[in-house]
């Protein structure tokens, strides 16, 4: 059975800029015993999340996902056409770009796709990365604070 992580509460998340790398951590606490899936996406080019709570907990929990999957560049960034509009001159999310499609040449240039994070409660937004995995884990995450 594929692995999901619908319904999964995010409890943490680690970006290592240098590496490349973003980390989702998520629990499911509705089955016994809770399931730990973390969500890794490698080869980052970069990434958008908005709507990030902190706090909160059983019972209202924080941020949860309903899924996180690969999407289509070009429908992801138009929805988002208000904050590229906000960042176009501040190197984000690419130093320079005529337009919308250019812009998608530029993020998937070199294999990257494009992953929607899809939240029910808080954390919403998309990352453009070489891949994304799920793997699961026996237990909660240590996070360095």
């Amino acid at each position: 059975m594929p692995i999901s992580v619908h319904d999964n509460w995010v409890y943490a998340q680690a970006v290592d800029h240098d590496r490349r790398r973003i980390v989702l951590y998520t629990v499911y606490p509705h089955a016994t015993p809770s399931e730990y899936t973390d969500v890794v996406f490698e080869g980052v080019v970069t990434h958008h999340f908005e709507q990030q709570n902190v706090g909160g907990g059983d019972p209202y929990p924080s941020n949860v996902l309903f899924d996180v999957e690969e999407s289509d560049p070009t429908f992801i960034l138009g929805s988002y056409s208000d904050l590229l509009a906000r960042t176009k001159n501040y190197g984000w999310p690419v130093q320079a770009y005529d337009d919308l499609q250019d812009l998608v040449n530029r993020l998937t240039a070199g294999g990257a796709k494009c992953f929607e994070v899809h939240g029910t409660v808080g954390i919403h937004g998309f990352v453009f990365a070489m891949s994304m995995t799920f793997r699961e884990r026996p237990g909660r995450a240590e996070v360095a604070a």
